[in-house]
């Protein structure tokens, strides 16, 4: 090897170094975000999720109802599996499990302590449709004897059959102005799907928290015609809103109905008429409860809606969010009773852990004596490569958990430690070819090179297959065995990332140093005790 291609060869394996060393830097930034240049915070930034297993959490067990009592088709268990798993991961609490059991029944785990509205929010239908207003008639205690509720509206726009009910019903106001209350809905024999309310294109009689009854026209538009929605506050009043918009044709139609009551509401204005003053309102319904009923103040004719909540208090944040979460991930196809919540303990998953941990240490321990042992100098550089794939698969953790919602579970957990053997395997790989080509009788800076183009073929073989069995592994399997995929996955690209930028470089380097140059008898790489056909140690001293 000429002078000049070894200064070439080590002038790559400094930029390969220098390359690691970046992606660690800018690993470490962005877990530390803005709490970069504030030592005292770094510590909390370093949070890993930890998955039910390992943390605890609740369990909810929920059924599926059905109008006609039949077990719910396949397809729909399945349709409200995906929109549940979307729901709950929307709320940040990752690593949830929805699974179904039998053909009614479907478990729902959520690692650690879940916000206060993932039980509402997993046993949420989500049926919005926006109405008319065609009579409404304020909630008349029992105490007021004698006394009747007065109509507003216009009884000639309603059909008998649901005049009948409206006479029928008395709603009853919810504990607090904000509070859902579905109890009016058995008082008329209604079930949660398919009756009354839920007919998108006839008319139905609904309340609201405060105890108003209304009868509200065909649905203008429903969820499924909502193309984005987000929980925020409202400038002027400073109150808590969702935000809608809506498609096309949802658009139009919301339009010539808002222009509509907008002009009804300025005649009734003009001629000082209150009669009809229920005419210019319409009603977010939601699951068959009336969540707000505002007069329209102007044309709505852009798509873009704002359901305030109603009320004086309007929304809270929390109800905000969950309604908006619900609209975001869709409505279920079915109805669901909450059968069951149970808190799940973590204290066999930490036994487990700690039994793991121990025994990685060991095992560890064992396998760095064992390489000190068996490569002697060369020790330093794998140890000092496992050492860097470690730090690479935190951060990676870290980074997941931070940004991507990963949760560490016992199975990922064996996914890392299964890791180890594939970095081990790596440089072990290249050591041999390594030491083979001194046996061969060559000098150890050519030996660098041959020895890395016969491993390298060896090692991105080997990667690539573990890499392909991950990600089949992960693709095909459920729950648990997808965390370990992903994280056998996830170290199978570290190591690659390791061996290319920190092995191979450091060896060419040392190789260019008298220890391990000159073939010192404990650089590992001493050319009698291997056994090499023409040792070249002392023609290098």
């Amino acid at each position: 090897m000429t002078p000049s291609s070894r200064s070439s060869s080590r002038s790559r394996s400094a930029r390969a170094l220098v390359a690691l060393a970046a992606v660690i830097v800018i690993m470490l930034i962005s877990v530390l975000g803005n709490q970069t240049l504030s030592p005292g915070k770094w510590q909390q930034q370093f949070k890993v999720r930890l998955g039910l297993d390992l943390s605890g959490g609740t369990e909810l067990v929920l059924q599926a109802q059905t109008h006609d009592g039949k077990a719910p088709a396949s397809g729909e268990m399945q349709q409200a599996i995906s929109v549940l798993q979307s729901r709950v991961n929307g709320t940040g609490n990752s690593g949830a499990q929805v699974q179904q059991q039998g053909s009614d029944m479907i478990n729902v785990t959520v690692p650690g302590t879940p916000s206060a509205n993932v039980v509402s929010l997993v046993t949420q239908a989500s049926q919005l449709s926006v109405r008319p207003v065609y009579l409404e008639a304020p909630y008349v205690p029992p105490s007021a004897t004698g006394a009747s509720p007065v109509a507003y509206g216009d009884s000639a726009l309603v059909n008998a059959a649901t005049m009948k009910l409206f006479d029928k019903e008395v709603c009853q106001p919810a504990a607090n102005a904000n509070a859902v209350n579905p109890s009016w809905q058995k008082t008329v024999g209604y079930s949660l799907r398919g009756d009354q309310w839920a007919a998108l294109k006839g008319q139905i009689v609904s309340c609201d928290s405060s105890g108003t009854k209304y009868v509200l026209g065909q649905a203008v538009y429903v969820g499924g015609d909502i193309t984005s929605v987000t929980a925020g506050v409202q400038q002027s009043s400073g109150q808590w809103v969702v935000d809608l918009s809506l498609n096309a044709g949802a658009g139009a139609s919301f339009g010539a109905l808002t222009t509509s009551q907008y002009k009804a509401h300025y005649a009734g204005y003009q001629s000082g008429s209150q009669d009809d003053r229920a005419l210019d309102s319409t009603a977010v319904v939601l699951d068959g409860n009336v969540t707000s009923a505002e007069v329209t103040a102007e044309p709505i004719t852009a798509g873009n809606v704002q359901i305030t909540g109603g009320g004086s208090a309007g929304f809270t944040q929390a109800q905000a969010t969950a309604l908006a979460d619900a609209l975001k991930y869709g409505s279920l196809p079915l109805d669901f009773q909450l059968l069951d919540e149970n808190s799940v303990s973590a204290e066999v998953g930490h036994a487990s852990l700690a039994a793991g941990l121990t025994a990685g240490i060991i095992g560890l321990s064992l396998v760095t004596i064992y390489l000190f042992a068996y490569y002697r100098g060369l020790g330093l550089v794998a140890v000092s490569s496992l050492l860097l794939a470690a730090l690479l698969a935190y951060l990676s953790v870290v980074l997941l958990s931070k940004y991507e919602n990963f949760t560490m579970t016992l199975s990922a957990i064996a996914g890392l430690i299964v890791a180890i053997g594939i970095t081990a395997d790596s440089f072990i790989v290249y050591f041999e070819r390594l030491r083979d080509a001194i046996r061969d009788g060559s000098a150890l800076r050519p030996a660098a090179v041959s020895g890395w183009k016969r491993a390298r073929r060896t090692i991105l073989m080997s990667d690539t297959v573990s890499f392909l069995a991950a990600v089949l592994l992960y693709h095909f399997a459920v729950s648990d065995v997808q965390g370990f995929a992903y994280t056998l996955g996830l170290t199978t690209l570290i190591d690659l990332l390791v061996v290319f930028l920190f092995t191979k470089p450091m060896v060419t380097l040392l190789a260019g140093t008298r220890f391990f140059g000159g073939g010192h008898r404990w650089s590992g790489l001493d050319p009698a005790r291997l056994g090499a056909k023409t040792p070249w140690r002392s023609a290098t001293r």
